[in-house]
C-alpha cells in the first residue's frame, strides 16, 4: 500500500461517525446509484463506506473488459484495488494526493453542501501490449453525518478520449459549475513561516541551519516543523517535502 493511500484510508476510516436510524436504508439507495452509474454508462462505479471499511465495486461492459466482475464486495478496505492494479505508481500518488486535497476543502464546507462537490482527474490504464486507455475518474461523497463526518463515498471511471497529457485533477462544485482553486486553498494550510523552513527542509538543510538562516531559535524551528506534519497530515520531513511540492507549496 502506498504511504499516501495508507494515510487516505487511515483519515477516511478514523472520522468520529454517527450512528443513525435510517444507515441501512440509505447504504441500499447508495448502492442502487453505483449499480445503475455502471449499467447506464458500462463504466465502473466504487462505493465506499468509509464507517464500516468496506467498498462496493459495480462494473459495467468497460469494466468487464478488464477482467472485473460485474459486483465485488470487499471488507477491510475502502479502496478499489482491482481498479488500482491498472493505473501507473506515480498516476496513483496523485490520485491519492488530490483526494487528501480534496478531503482537506471539505472541513471548511458545511456538512449538506459536501455532496455538491467532486474531485476529476484523468488516470491511464496500463493494458498488456496495447497502448495505455485514458479514464476519467470522479471521486465524490454522497452522505455526510449532521457532525460532518464523511460516510459514503463514491468514485467512477469512464473512458475519455485519448490524450498522453498530464491533465490536473481539480474540484468542481456541481451546483454551480465553478471550479475550486486548489492553489489558493492549498496556500492557506501553511503560513509564510512554515513554507519558508519547508522550502529549506527540500533542500537538505537542518534545524539548526534554518534557526541561523531565519534568525530564530533552534527551539522555534522544531515546533514550526512539528505543526507542518500535523497541518500536511504526514508522520516524517520526507512525506511533508513530498506533499508540499505535488501540492506546489515549494
Amino acid at each position: 500500500m502506498h504511504e499516501q493511500e495508507h494515510r487516505l484510508q487511515s483519515l477516511l476510516t478514523g472520522q468520529n461517525f454517527n450512528a443513525e436510524s435510517d444507515m441501512d436504508e440509505w447504504l441500499e439507495t447508495a448502492k442502487g446509484y453505483a449499480h445503475a452509474y455502471a449499467q447506464a454508462t458500462n463504466g465502473i462505479a466504487v462505493l465506499s463506506d468509509f464507517q464500516n471499511n468496506v467498498n462496493h465495486i459495480y462494473s459495467g461492459l468497460f469494466g468487464q473488459t478488464l477482467g472485473l466482475p460485474e459486483y465485488t464486495e470487499n471488507k477491510n478496505s475502502v479502496f478499489e484495488h482491482e481498479v488500482f492494479d491498472n493505473i501507473p505508481d506515480e498516476e496513483l500518488v496523485e490520485r491519492h494526493i488530490l483526494e487528501l486535497r480534496f478531503f482537506r476543502f471539505l472541513e471548511s464546507v458545511p456538512a449538506t453542501q459536501k455532496p455538491d462537490f467532486n474531485a476529476t482527474c484523468v488516470v491511464h490504464f496500463q493494458r498488456q501490449g496495447m497502448p495505455p486507455l485514458s479514464v476519467l475518474h470522479t471521486t465524490r461523497y454522497l452522505l455526510c453525518h449532521a457532525n460532518g463526518s464523511i460516510w459514503l463515498g463514491l468514485c467512477t471511471y469512464a473512458p475519455f478520449p485519448q490524450t498522453n497529457e498530464v491533465m490536473e485533477g481539480c474540484i468542481i462544485n456541481t451546483r454551480t459549475g465553478e471550479t475550486v482553486c486548489l492553489e489558493q486553498f492549498d496556500s492557506r494550510l501553511l503560513s509564510r513561516r512554515q513554507i519558508e523552513i519547508l522550502s529549506l527542509l527540500a533542500k537538505g538543510e537542518g534545524s539548526k541551519q534554518i534557526a541561523d538562516k531565519l534568525s530564530i531559535s533552534v527551539n522555534t524551528v522544531s515546533r514550526h516543523r512539528q505543526d507542518i506534519l500535523t497541518r500536511l497530515r504526514v508522520t516524517n520531513t520526507a512525506a511533508a517535502v513530498e506533499i508540499g511540492l505535488r501540492m506546489r507549496l515549494i
